[in-house]
């Protein structure tokens, strides 16, 4: 019998365009305070996931675990002025509505298994999820962004395709250039707020309610959850994870992208 085993590792980094950093192997803590609370759980969660291999006798063979890792980036351009918080009442009054609205929208499907039949079903799943931890701490939901859409959608395929698990691809490619490519960013003289969480999991550790929960329980990737600057998302997921990692087993690659433009 197959017995669950789960890997948490997590990375954040603030950088400015055009700059590269190493990501940090823990993720810095946030200053909003869910993210701050998510440091004793995600501990929590990688002593109770961090098991060993066990071997069956009966069938002579390794065991087939689930495994399950996370990354996180966020990017802030020189200059973009931080606060875009609406002002006026028509404006604070449609904001409480949308709140309203996410906490009330029951989230389904978020126990699926990922195949290429039901990408759509997921990716509605993982948004929903995103919007009620949004509203549940007084942050408006995220608008599904086509651009943003394009670029989560090509990465999680890459990362599957090219066998790495990063946000910077092997030639070189970063978050900025891949959401730039799609012209979400209109131009070199617009300020902007990007971030993006990725995630692998397989077996029953691939579910979107899986994955949404490994990223509140990391600080950095709450952090991008909870960002009250960002407006707009786009939820990559290809149904099966890079094969150096995979171990063989069935699985998902998860990639959100977050961002807003600063005029």
């Amino acid at each position: 019998m197959s017995r669950p085993r789960s890997i948490l590792a997590a990375a954040l980094a603030l950088i400015p365009l055009g700059s590269l950093a190493a990501f940090p192997t823990v993720a810095a803590a946030s200053s909003h305070p869910r993210a701050r609370h998510a440091v004793k759980r995600h501990v929590r969660a990688e002593r109770r996931h961090a098991r060993t291999e066990r071997h069956t006798p009966e069938a002579s063979r390794r065991a087939t675990v689930p495994r399950h890792r996370i990354r996180g980036f966020r990017g802030l351009h020189r200059g973009a002025a931080p606060g875009l918080a609406a002002h006026g009442t028509a404006a604070a009054s449609s904001r409480s509505a949308d709140i309203a609205a996410a906490l009330a929208t029951p989230c389904q499907n978020t126990e699926l298994t990922p195949t290429s039949r039901n990408i759509e079903l997921i990716r509605a799943a993982v948004l929903c999820l995103i919007n009620r931890e949004r509203g549940q701490n007084g942050e408006a939901p995220l608008a599904t962004s086509p651009q943003l859409q394009q670029a989560a959608e090509g990465h999680s395929n890459e990362l599957v395709s090219a066998d790495y698990f990063d946000h910077v691809s092997p030639s070189g490619v970063t978050p900025v250039d891949r959401i730039r490519a799609t012209g979400f960013i209109p131009s070199e003289n617009v300020g902007y707020v990007i971030g993006e969480n990725l995630a692998w999991g397989t077996l029953n550790l691939a579910t979107p309610q899986s994955i949404v929960s490994a990223w509140i329980a990391s600080p950095g990737h709450l952090a991008n959850i909870l960002e009250a600057d960002y407006a707009e998302t786009g939820i990559g997921v290809t149904p099966a994870v890079p094969p150096s990692l995979s171990g063989g087993e069935t699985g998902a690659t998860y990639a959100q992208e977050f961002g807003v433009i600063i005029s």
